[in-house]
């Protein structure tokens, strides 16, 4: 098998897609969200679920996720590590692709976040509930405020603080030419922005992801099979190692 910083030139994304609805969407399950994003993502491939062997997912099992949508992967991958997740399952449907487990390989992810928001019961027994809920440590925006502080301080906080709103801004500005996006037509500034109530510092409102109930797919195969696929590939050219760090 190739080595992990190897370029991946053999492998191609043929289908993308996401949910039919996004937004607030009260009456459709994250399985829903799922199996939808899977449906469109196959006919933007031109493909069908028959030709999937490979299943990837986060925050669901992959083995219900593919009873649900009715596939039967020879190889699947649960890997959770938050907003990531997707990133690292491109560089590890590669792999095993390389590695001979699968030929072609569904990454998915569907969320009901925003219309069943409701805490989830922390075990007692976990470090988290003993030294972190206690004292306020709750929420990805708390969390990663932390870090966030910390790099302010190695790398100096107006630079930094520049970096975010940039971040923010230019998101925003896609955004507005994307009319499924939650923000659709709904342009910032740098002063909105800056303007914007705290969260959690260092961290403005436009700095925080929003929770919406929608899901996404894309498809990843070999070059050759790519060729038959409905739309040109996009060959996945960045070495796993950079993936897989970045991420």
């Amino acid at each position: 098998m190739a080595s992990h910083g190897s370029q991946s030139r053999d492998i191609a994304i043929v289908g993308v897609a996401e949910s039919d609805e996004m937004g607030t969407v009260p009456h459709k399950s994250s399985l829903q969200h799922h199996a939808e994003a899977a449906h469109n993502a196959l006919e933007d491939a031109g493909l069908s679920k028959g030709d999937i062997n490979g299943l990837l997912t986060a925050g669901f099992s992959t083995l219900v996720t593919a009873e649900y949508m009715g596939i039967q992967p020879t190889f699947t991958d649960n890997t959770s590590v938050g907003g990531s997740s997707f990133v690292i399952h491109v560089a590890h449907a590669i792999a095993a692709i390389r590695a001979g487990y699968c030929d072609t390989v569904l990454i998915t992810h569907g969320q009901a976040g925003r219309s069943t928001r409701a805490r989830v019961p922390v075990d007692g027994n976990l470090p988290v509930a003993q030294f972190e809920s206690p004292y306020g440590l709750i929420g990805q925006p708390i969390n990663y405020a932390l870090a966030c502080t910390r790099y302010m301080h190695e790398y100096g906080e107006d630079k930094t603080r520049q970096a975010m709103s940039e971040i923010a801004v230019s998101t925003r500005k896609w955004a507005n030419l994307n009319p499924k996006a939650v923000m659709h037509e709904t342009p910032m500034t740098f002063d909105d922005y800056h303007n914007s109530r705290w969260v959690a510092w260092p961290f403005h409102l436009p700095d925080c992801c929003l929770v919406t109930d929608s899901g996404a797919a894309i498809i990843v195969t070999t070059a050759e099979k790519a060729a038959n696929c409905k739309k040109q590939p996009v060959g996945c050219w960045g070495p796993l190692k950079v993936m897989i760090t970045v991420s």
